[in-house]
């Protein structure tokens, strides 16, 4: 399960995705699924990095 990964593990399949994408070998079909996975991965990094924005800012305000 992804949400059970570490941001850097997340942000590195991420990379790997992007690197296969931008090779222009994948089929059309698994081009999108690719995509698919790249989205949910660039969405799980940005909630996890807001989080991360909030504790900061919080421990700040202390």
């Amino acid at each position: 399960m992804e949400e059970n990964k570490k941001f850097e593990e997340l942000l590195t399949e991420l990379e790997n995705i992007v690197k296969e994408l931008e090779g222009g070998s994948l089929s059309l079909e698994d081009s999108i699924e690719k995509y698919k996975k790249g989205m949910e991965l660039s969405n799980l990094c940005k909630r996890l990095l807001e989080q991360a924005k909030e504790v900061v800012v919080k421990q700040m305000d202390e």
